[in-house]
């Protein structure tokens, strides 16, 4: 390999690829590539970069039968990359089931130019590498963070040296897939802001398809302010990716980051994406304090949820009035043992529904997230969590999102399921894409119930849950006419009469 004399001839492309949606998959919708945004941030003065955003460029729905494909064509792929002729190609690549996306966009780019090095990374790569190594004309693969390992990516290919043995990187040696570990980054404030400039933001803002939570929120973004898991939830991956020690930016870092998009970009909601962002109380409670002071006048949601043992009423008081939305929380399963023995997710089911009920008291919107379908559970163990997921919305309007045991790759839960013939041990992309829905392709099978008992649970379920909203419909209405018959108790009674027709028939 020939040295480069100056670095800024190296030519990088970042690659956030087009989304295939599968008919009876969640609709992930389009969401900023923050991961990507990152590392281009890093690397944006030590190389000519272009960002080919997917998502964004050129985008349009081309729709075949069972799925259809969101993003950039493939023709306008191949002129960008025709165009641009990197000598670097980086593609990101967030989920399992969109994986096909990214090898689809590494083989063009290796028909295109076949000496062009291609690294694939994100969380699918971080822990998959072995298969897409396997299944793609890939080179490397970036495991675990990019920040660092990205840059050395490109300062060894300026220097003509092997790229093999880089430290965060995986790659295939003739029949053996190699790894170099590398430790995970301690001091998160030395990173500098994403490189929102070096993609469309207003586009995103104004697309129907931007996924942020509601959306009827205005100028929402994604923001993540921490990193890492230190807990052991059989079905999380996040671990895997991002690591078990938590670390975190400091919240003046994460309010000056927040404060920027308000003042470039005149963003009014945030979406914490941290799977953590409550765990250390103090830098929250500090987070929450600045938001207050300033007094930004934003909102504020977390889309993946808390942790409800992290609350206490101060706390909850406090996020009301920083402008939080919604509580989303992360429960499960109702049942105390499932949750210490099989999900292993170490929280106190009576403390997480004392904290929903003071959420409704004070008048913050809640959520919860509950599974069902674990290894290990029974059928009777499933109908108590659906029983009070159900009894908590009907009384306290904590709205239930419920999903469907998915054994992810690398996870506990898969390899459990897959050592004890509880799953296919040939899952498709598709297969794990639709596998969450309750509506969707059920994966998980054991001697204590079958696919056929999962969807039964879950229509009776869907039944109960609509009628429960048809009451609460009702419910709203009649509050409605009552205001509505307040407001006009002065009037006539031909006006009374009015109103009544209106709202009625």
């Amino acid at each position: 390999m020939d040295k480069i004399q100056n670095k800024k001839q190296v030519k990088v492309m970042l690659v956030n690829p087009p989304q295939k949606i599968y008919t009876h998959a969640w609709n992930s919708g389009l969401y900023f590539p923050v991961g990507l945004l990152y590392v281009a941030a890093v690397v944006r003065d030590m190389c000519t970069l272009k960002i080919l955003d997917c998502m964004i460029d050129d985008f349009i729905i081309e729709k075949f039968d069972g799925y259809e494909l969101q993003g950039t064509p493939t023709e306008k792929i191949k002129e960008s990359i025709n165009e641009f002729q990197p000598d670097i190609v980086g593609i990101s690549i967030p989920f399992t089931a969109q994986s096909e996306n990214g090898i689809n966009v590494c083989k063009i780019v290796k028909k295109i130019f076949p000496n062009t090095i291609v690294v694939l990374g994100g969380p699918d790569p971080s822990i998959r590498y072995e298969y897409l190594l396997e299944n793609s004309p890939a080179d490397f693969c970036v495991v675990g963070e990019g920040e660092e390992t990205f840059p050395e990516i490109i300062e060894k290919f300026a220097q003509g040296k092997e790229i093999k043995g880089v430290e965060g990187v995986a790659y295939k040696d003739e029949e053996k897939i190699i790894k170099v570990d590398r430790p995970f980054i301690k001091d998160l404030d030395k990173l500098p802001f994403p490189a929102y400039d070096l993609i469309n933001v207003p586009e995103y803002l104004k697309s129907e398809f931007f996924y942020a939570g509601r959306m009827y929120e205005p100028l929402k973004m994604t923001i993540i302010s921490s990193r890492g898991c230190p807990y052991n939830c059989v079905f999380c991956s996040i671990k895997l990716s991002m690591g078990k020690p938590f670390r975190y930016h400091s919240p003046e870092y994460t309010i000056n980051h927040m404060q920027l998009l308000v003042d470039q970009y005149g963003i009014q909601t945030f979406h914490f994406e941290d799977d953590n962002l409550s765990l250390h109380k103090p830098r929250f409670n500090e987070i929450l304090d600045l938001i207050i002071e300033r007094k930004m006048n934003i909102r504020w949601s977390v889309p993946n949820g808390l942790r409800a043992d992290t609350f206490t009423y101060d706390i909850l008081d406090k996020m009301k009035e920083s402008g939080c939305t919604e509580v989303r929380v992360g429960i499960e399963s109702a049942n105390q043992d499932v949750l210490d023995k099989v999900v292993k997710k170490d929280t106190d089911v009576k403390y997480i529904i004392k904290m929903l009920k003071y959420c409704h008291e004070i008048g913050i919107p809640s959520s919860a997230f509950w599974i069902i379908g674990f290894p290990g559970e029974t059928i009777e163990n499933m109908q108590e969590t659906i029983d009070v997921a159900l009894d908590l919305y009907e009384k306290y309007n904590v709205m239930p999102l419920f999903s469907i045991a998915t054994p992810l790759y690398g996870t506990e839960l898969y390899h459990e399921s897959l050592e004890k013939g509880f799953i296919n041990k040939d899952l498709t992309d598709e297969d794990f894409a639709e596998a969450t829905r309750m509506e969707g392709n059920h994966l998980i099978e054991t001697p204590d119930f079958t696919k056929e008992d999962i969807t039964n649970l879950c229509d009776a379920y869907e039944k109960r849950f609509q009628s429960i909203r048809q009451v609460k419909k009702r419910k709203r209405k009649i509050i409605s006419i009552n205001k509505k018959l307040l407001r006009f108790s002065k009037h006539p009674i031909s006006t009374l009469k009015r109103v009544a027709e209106r709202t009625f028939f």
